[in-house]
């Protein structure tokens, strides 16, 4: 009989972990130790809720709420240590270290963790071609329930963006850079090590079920892909 493998999630963690485990190990005041473990436990919190800010606004709210230290006391010169571990750990989680509001939504926050303003602005076209595809699935889907119940009316058209009717640029391309960006972006392997995964229904989605970008998007990037040379 066959033996059962088991597999483990990779510890994204770990390196920050082992920082903040230095930090504690070397502290020599008792409240720094016990501030240490307050500050791990909020960015354990932060990720256990699917957040994605960690400011040093945020992390210090929360921590001064703990019992902790303030948010001033983590940007003075004692708060150095601290402020490493909070770095390391929102860059293991692909967190923000900038102030993310909150009324925006999830998929605005995800875009704000991208810095490169190009590949940010190439990803919002994707998002918005995943979208007008979905409207154009959507009317499929409903001429076909309608000629399914024996009327056979004109089927609906689509709306199609005023930018989607132009004529293209002739010439026009992704730059290597950006598709090089793009197939990163959608990679399903890259995504896994993160704790992503691409839904059927082509979102992004964190191994929680929630759902970082809309359905189609990672469809709207590859058709993107194959269409540019």
């Amino acid at each position: 009989m066959k033996a059962l493998t088991t597999t483990t999630a990779p510890d994204l963690v770990r390196n920050a972990r082992q920082l903040y485990q230095s930090y504690r190990d070397a502290a020599n005041r008792e409240s720094k130790q016990k501030n240490l473990d307050l500050l791990w436990e909020v960015l354990e919190a932060i990720r256990d809720e699917g957040g994605r800010d960690y400011s040093l606004a945020e992390v210090g709210r929360r921590l001064e709420f703990a019992g902790g230290l303030k948010t001033q006391s983590l940007r003075n010169t004692q708060g150095a240590h601290f402020r490493d571990v909070i770095a390391a750990y929102a860059a293991a989680v692909s967190g923000s270290k900038k102030y993310v509001a909150k009324g925006r939504s999830q998929v605005e926050a995800a875009l704000e963790l991208i810095t490169d303003l190009s590949i940010r602005a190439t990803l919002r076209m994707a998002i918005e071609e995943g979208k007008r595809l979905k409207v154009v699935n959507d009317n499929l889907h409903a001429a076909f329930k309608t000629l399914q119940v024996g009327s056979m009316p004109t089927p609906p058209s689509a709306p199609v963006p005023k930018e989607a009717s132009t004529t293209q640029t002739p010439g026009s391309s992704l730059t290597p850079r950006l598709k090089s960006a793009l197939h990163k972006g959608v990679d399903r392997a890259r995504l896994a090590e993160r704790g992503l995964v691409v839904a059927d229904d082509g979102s992004i989605q964190t191994d929680s079920g929630e759902s970082l970008f809309p359905p189609a998007f990672v469809t709207a990037i590859e058709a993107a892909l194959g269409r540019f040379p």
